[in-house]
Formats: C-alpha cells, structure tokens, sequence
C-alpha cells in the first residue's frame, strides 16, 4: 500500500471536522470535560504530507502534534514543510500502525482521516485498539470511513474500474488507464436510459472537480470496505469505546427529515438502531465518526450550557433585511450558492454580527448581547431576551456547520497594510508549489499559479504599486502564464493585475492568510 501512496501522494489538506476545538465542543455537549485544544496533545494516524496537521500546530502553538504515515515520500513531504516553517511542536514520523504500541503516550484527540475503511481488519482492530488504550479519560477520537448502505451503488464504479485495471500493477499505469477509461465510457452511459446510469452519471461529474489521488486511492486501492453503522458501534464497544455521535451532527436528528419520519424513528429508542435506520432512509455513503473512552461518563443529553463557553465565527451574506422584529424567514447565502434560512430574530442578528465580524472569532457573551441589541433596536424586546432560544439556535446553526468553534476569542488584522505579508506557512505552502493554503479556520484555499505567484511576493517587502509592477513584469516576460491576463498594452494588463492583487488580498485577509500590519 506504500508503494501506491509513494507513487501518487495523496492530496493532503485540512479537514476542518478534525480540529480539536470542534472534537472538544462536540465532547463537551455530551458531557465529557474535555481537555483545552490550545494545549492539547494530538495524534493523527495516516497523516499523509501533514496537510491537516501541521495548520494545527503553526495556529495552536502551545498544543503538541504527532503525525503517523506509513508512506516515505509523503513523510519526507511533511517534514520538509514542517522544517521551512519553523515549527517545533509538530512530528510526523514514518511508522506501520500495525507496530503502534505502547510506548506511544497518552493523546487528548485522536484522529484517523481516511484510513479505517481502506485497511485490512487486524489493521482496523489496531486502530480501535490504540483509541483505547491511548486516549485520554476525557479524550476524543475521530475516525472516518465508508458506509452502508450507501457506497453500494458507488460501489458498482469501484468493481468497473478494478476490472478495468485487472491486468495493470504500476499505481500510475493504473490511474492513467483508469481517467482514460472514465473518459470514453461517459459518453456511452450517458445513452442509457436508467436510474443506474444516472446515478453514475453523478458520480463521474463528481470525480470531475476531484484530485487524481482521490480517484485512485478510494477506487483502486486493494481495500475499501464500507460499514454498517450498526457494526461499527458494535466493534467499538468490543474494544471498550462509546460512539458519541457524528461529526455531521445534524445527521443524528430525524428532525432535519421532517416530522412524518422523524415520528416514524421514534419507534426505534435504541440509538444505534435509529442511527442505522437513518443511514438507510438517507442512503449514507460516508461518516465521521466521534468516540470516547467507554469509561470517560458520556450521556445522551446535550448540554447547551456549554456554548456559552465557546467564541463563534461565520461568514454568510446577510440579507438588506433582516426583518428582526419578527420571524419572518430571511436568507443568508455564501459563494458557492449555499442558501441559509433563518426565522428567530436573535439567530438572523447573530449571523449577520459574526459575519461582520469575520475573520474574527466572537466569545458567546459578546455575541448573545449584540444580538440582542439588535433586536431590540428593531422593535422585538421579548424576542431579544429569549435567552434560551439563543442558545438552542446557535446550536442549530453549529450542528448544520453554519458557524465554527474556537475556544478563546480571536481576531485579525482587517487591512492588508500598506506592504502584505503572508504569514509563514502560507509562503511556505505556496512555495512546495502545493496548490493550496491553509485558511485561519482550517478550511483550504486553492491556489492558482498567479494567486501562488502573489503569496511568494507577500514577504512585507512590496506595496501594492510594487505587487502589480512584479506580477505585470512576470506576465509581459511570460515567466508567469495565466489564461485571462495576456501580455497586452502595459496600462491595460497593469490594470487587470491591479484588480487581481486586489481581490486577492481581500480573500486572504478574509480568511486569516495575512499578517498583522504592525506585525503583532
């Protein structure tokens, strides 16, 4: 399996579900006192290149972090990043989890992204294993995998594509083999008149915005398999683990289905049997799992108290109106037309606030009384001091991943300064010509090759008139080739590049790229 990974790395880039304030939070609603993730220990099990762990330990610097990867050149990767940052709190070692034991230490979160499923068993029962025996009493473990009944039709292009492949053994023949493939059987499926081809149809359109590695690793790999909810629970609770819920937690509430199926679960009091049920109903094909030591006292019942510990953050179009004097429903929207829609008065008020706000992560108290300020101000004191309707929408909008967690309050600088600088691991990144920065808040940006050209620029060394005039100068001389700015009369590409440079430094000022002007 090695091999594979040597030859075709796999994209390695944050998954925001993973970090520790979100595994911490999600403990906390079910009861457990889980340890501060600004000083955390963390184990990361498959880490690939670090992607996701090494923007952990440069925004957690007090937290400690080991990688674990069984693949050399992805490890020789991660330390190469790791030693151009300057990070000292991070490891990321090449080892076989099958050979994890107990010299290892204790971790207050522990995350395997992308491994259960595409392992053998012992490997698997190794890994559940090492949850726990290795996880703190009040720890968190996150693992990932595919499921029942779900990836059953997916499944159906995984079987093609290894029979396809049969007779190829070299990872990057076999990928090759397999795009080309894909490329010509489209058009046929695309002829068939079936819910089948259909869905495939999907399928492949997905793959299309997909990197390489992932089509190789989940469709190729001698191993996938998918579970059943109701196995994997059964598994961990062999191995003395407590499933707590799902990182998607509005997955867990029939609710989100609406209220004939939500009254049709309630026949079903077992969690594990509702959690099947529901993987059915919704044809699942993926979960991400959340587990805590058997013994650690997790309950069923959600503390929404606990919010009022957390700082919040967001970033939605509001509306003109939020109507705030009434529940008259409002939608909030995002780039990618990604619709929200709200009614509570206080919860549109909240939204609009973080998303003013944004970067900026808001401690709950803050938040709660501009909130309800504003909604007082607009004419609506009863709505504005419906403090427990407060808390029950937040936990709406966390559920549904519309706001994010952090532990403390956080802000960042909101002009870019007269000269930008990027902070370290965004060079960084840009210049292993990754194709992708790390955002503040875990989430990635992906890079261009001019967007990549600017951050190598962002040293705090240029002003804005020296960025265009680098930029203009590597298009006219065609070291740098973009498809819309073509080397053209000096004052016109000047102005194309300047309304580029623009909108780039707005993106990552936005999402926390940019460093300081006075550089605290």
């Amino acid at each position: 399996m090695a091999d594979s990974y040597d030859e075709i790395p796999y994209q390695s880039i944050p998954f925001t579900d993973t970090h520790p304030e979100n595994l911490a939070l999600f403990g906390r609603l079910f009861g457990l006192n889980t340890p501060d993730p600004a000083r955390a220990r963390v184990l990361e099990l498959g880490c690939a290149a670090g992607g996701n762990l090494i923007p952990l330990a440069f925004h957690l610097p007090q937290a400690q972090f080991l990688g674990v990867e069984l693949s050399a050149r992805q490890v020789a990767d991660g330390q190469g990043l790791i030693a151009a940052v300057g990070l000292d709190n991070v490891r990321i070692e090449q080892g076989d989890i099958l050979e994890l034991g107990p010299g290892l230490g204790e971790f207050d979160y522990i995350v395997t992204h992308g491994v259960y499923s595409w392992v053998p068993p012992a490997v698997q029962s190794h890994i559940l294993d090492l949850c726990a025996r290795h996880l703190a009493p009040q720890g968190v473990a996150y693992i990932s995998y595919n499921t029942w009944p779900g990836w059953r039709m997916r499944g159906v292009l995984r079987d093609l594509l290894l029979y396809h492949t049969r007779d190829i053994e070299a990872p990057g023949k076999r990928l090759n083999a397999a795009l080309e493939f894909l490329e010509h059987f489209e058009p046929m499926l695309a002829q068939v008149d079936s819910r089948a081809a259909e869905y495939l149809l999907g399928e492949l359109d997905r793959l299309r915005t997909s990197h390489a590695s992932y089509l190789y690793h989940e469709y190729l790999e001698a191993y996938n398999q998918p579970q059943n909810i109701s196995d994997f629970i059964a598994t961990c609770e062999a191995h003395q683990l407590d499933y707590l819920c799902d990182a998607d937690l509005k997955s867990m509430f029939p609710s989100v289905l609406g209220a004939r199926v939500e009254q049709w679960l309630d026949q079903f009091t077992d969690l594990t049997e509702q959690e099947q049920y529901l993987d059915y109903l919704t044809n699942r094909c993926f979960r991400q799992s959340l587990l805590c030591r058997a013994d650690a006292g997790a309950t069923r019942e959600i503390e929404l108290e606990r919010l009022e510990q957390q700082a919040y953050f967001a970033y939605w179009r509001a509306p003109e109106d939020l109507a705030l004097g009434s529940e008259q429903p409002v939608v909030f929207s995002q780039g990618d037309d990604k619709d929200l829609n709200l009614s509570h008065p206080l919860a549109k008020a909240a939204l609009a606030y973080l998303s003013l706000e944004f970067p900026d992560a808001i401690p709950y108290p803050e938040l709660a009384a501009a909130a309800a300020a504003a909604v007082r101000d607009a004419g609506n004191p009863e709505a504005a001091a419906d403090t427990n309707g407060m808390l029950a929408e937040l936990f709406n909008l966390f559920a549904h991943q519309a706001v994010g967690v952090s532990q403390a309050a956080r802000h960042f600088p909101k002009t870019p300064g007269e000269r930008p600088r990027a902070h370290r691991l965004a060079r960084a990144q840009a210049a292993q010509g990754l194709g992708h920065l790390a955002t503040a808040h875990h989430s990635t940006i992906l890079l261009d090759p001019f967007s990549a050209r600017l951050v190598h620029y962002l040293d705090g060394s240029r002003d804005l008139s020296e960025l265009v005039a680098r930029l203009s100068d590597d298009i006219a001389q065609q070291r740098l080739v973009v498809a819309d700015l073509r080397p053209s009369a000096p004052a016109v590409l000047e102005a194309q590049v300047k309304a580029n440079v623009e909108r780039l430094l707005r993106l990552f000022l936005r999402q926390g790229v940019l460093e300081s002007p006075q550089g605290d």
